[in-house]
C-alpha cells in the first residue's frame, strides 16, 4: 500500500486547528490518540475478517497467524507503512516542530 493511500490535508480548513480543551498540549494528546484509536479500530475489524475466513481451512487461523514470516518484500512493505502510521500519529507535533523551524530562519525585520 503506498502513502499516497493516506495522504490528507496537511492543516485543518480554517486559519487555525479548532481547540476544545484549555490548553492546546491536551489538544494535540487528543489528537494523536484518536488516530491510534482509529488505527486500532481498522485493524481489529480487518484482522477479525481474516481470522474469519481463515477458519475455514484446514489448520486453525491463530496457528497460521503464528507462523508466518514475511519475506523480504512484505517486511519492507511494512516498514514504509509503519514510518507513514508514525508520521501520521504525531502530525499535530512535527506541524509545530516545522513551523518553529521555519519561524527561526526570519530574523526581526525593520
Amino acid at each position: 500500500m503506498s502513502e499516497e493511500a493516506f495522504s490528507r490535508p496537511r492543516k485543518a480548513a480554517g486559519p487555525e486547528r479548532p481547540a476544545y480543551f484549555d490548553h492546546a498540549d491536551v489538544d494535540k494528546v487528543m489528537a494523536i490518540l484518536l488516530a491510534l484509536v482509529s488505527e486500532v479500530a481498522s485493524i481489529r475489524e480487518r484482522l477479525d475478517t481474516h481470522e474469519r475466513i481463515a477458519a475455514g481451512g484446514a489448520a486453525p487461523a491463530a496457528a497460521l497467524v503464528e507462523a508466518y514470516c514475511p519475506d523480504a518484500q512484505a517486511g519492507a512493505e511494512r516498514e514504509a507503512w509503519q514510518a507513514a502510521y508514525i508520521r501520521r500519529l504525531f502530525r499535530v507535533i512535527t506541524e509545530d516542530i516545522e513551523a518553529l523551524r521555519a519561524g527561526e530562519g526570519a530574523g526581526p525585520t525593520a
